[in-house]
């Protein structure tokens, strides 16, 4: 079979079997460009990465039919920055540091509309003369993403990420996920930040994943330059 270049394929939004970038410190520009190249979908970081709602919003703005879908790390499991950012135009939220039920729940109920949850009213588009959703239709088309993880992980998380990855039995942490998961009709996403790492997590059966970030491809696409230059 030929190779599948960008242009050719068909995108698959956020979920299921999809190849996403993580952007912690693209411009509003950058990122649109980045969702033309060929990703299924394209992350802000609002926990860890440089993006305020303005910038969600500027962003937001710029994206066209066709494009990568737009997913919003939001900062915390808070009602107000999960509806501002699906406002914006997000068609999914990850939501951090769920660490129970009850957590997971919350995050649920200020993604959906009634009533399925309590979503507020109040979509961006309409400012700028870009595309609202019904309930119905935004209930039945965006995303709520919870991650798993714990403060104590996160002191340690190279250490966590290897030993996660090294560790294929069937009691192991991702093996428990990916089950507990797959029991429910549920997709397991990750965050690999390198295509090395990503095919990793693929083979331990997460589907949904960060293959690069836009630090990643900025130094790979430097570090490609300068090799080509130096070898002319």
């Amino acid at each position: 079979m030929g190779r599948v270049t960008a242009d050719e394929r068909v995108f698959r939004g956020f979920g299921g079997a999809s190849s996403g970038v993580w952007c912690d410190d693209a411009s509003a520009g950058m990122a649109v460009r980045l969702a033309g190249l060929g990703f299924d979908w394209v992350c802000l970081d609002m926990q860890h990465g440089r993006y305020s709602r303005t910038e969600i919003i500027d962003v937001a703005r710029s994206f066209s039919p066709g494009l990568a879908d737009l997913v919003v790390r939001v900062p915390s499991c808070d009602f107000t920055a999960i509806g501002g950012a699906l406002d914006a135009g997000a068609r999914a939220v990850i939501v951090p540091q769920i660490e129970s039920a009850m957590q997971a729940q919350q995050a649920v109920t200020a993604t959906f509309y009634p009533p399925i949850g309590d979503r507020s009213w109040g979509q961006f588009g309409r400012i700028w003369g870009g595309p609202t959703l019904t309930s119905e239709d935004a209930n039945a088309s965006i995303t709520c993403a919870v991650m798993i993880e714990s403060a104590a992980a996160l002191v340690a998380v190279d250490e966590t990420v290897q030993a996660l990855l090294d560790d294929d039995s069937d009691e192991g942490p991702l093996a428990r996920i990916v089950q507990a998961a797959a029991a429910k009709g549920r997709t397991v996403g990750g965050f690999a930040g390198t295509p090395d790492v990503a095919k990793r997590l693929r083979e331990r059966g997460i589907a949904c994943v960060a293959v690069a970030t836009d630090l990643w491809i900025t130094a790979e696409g430097a570090r490609a330059a300068l090799r080509s230059d130096l070898s002319a």
